[in-house]
């Protein structure tokens, strides 16, 4: 094959990995209600919908405070950042049920602010994203415009850090996922980096 050759192939697919990322990243910001899936860690300055049910007095919408915790009546101070939905809602009805007989909560996730990721390496455009609503690692890559032509598409890395701060370390390999979805796309919880090599 010929440089000419090589270099129209490689303008190519750096063309289609642009379009890729355009389109897929437009969609994925065009949904403004966030769905937060099981694994979603809350932070300050996200927003919580508190329904209790058959009490509406005590159904309304707290953010979380920069110190991580909300004030809610008859349970008062909550300590939210850093857990789910629904250890939220355990949380609540622990505390509500000190007050109320059979009492049933339900938190959801009206916005979110908490939300950072990274993503850096050989992307056309790495750096920080704050993002309204969880992603995953196909929209991450699609939000920094796709690949560059030098990217390693089989060696994406995944970092992610406990709330101990312990590291972990998995590969996501974005060739396999296009050609047989044998490698899971996962969800990415605020503070993640993906590094595409």
């Amino acid at each position: 094959m010929t440089n000419l050759h090589i270099s129209l192939r490689r303008a190519a697919c750096a063309l289609a990995l642009f379009i890729f990322g355009t389109v897929h990243a437009a969609t994925a910001m065009a949904d403004d209600a966030p769905a937060a899936q099981g694994g979603f860690r809350l932070g300050a300055g996200d927003v919580l919908m508190v329904t209790v049910w058959k009490q509406p007095a005590l159904s309304m919408q707290l953010p979380v405070g920069p110190d991580g915790f909300m004030n809610y009546p008859l349970a008062g101070r909550v300590s939210v950042a850093g857990k789910t939905l629904d250890e939220v809602e355990a949380a609540l009805v622990a505390g509500l049920g000190k007050e109320l007989r059979d009492v049933v909560v339900t938190v959801s996730l009206v916005q979110v602010h908490s939300y950072r990721i990274y993503v850096i390496g050989e992307v056309l455009r790495p750096g920080e994203f704050v993002l309204r609503a969880p992603v995953s690692v196909i929209q991450a890559l699609a939000m920094a415009n796709g690949f560059t032509p030098f990217a390693k598409r089989d060696r994406i890395t995944l970092i992610r850090r406990d709330a101990a701060g312990q590291e972990t370390r998995s590969t996501f390999d974005y060739a396999a996922y296009l050609a047989s979805g044998t490698s899971p796309d996962r969800v990415l919880e605020p503070g993640d980096t993906l590094i595409v090599q």
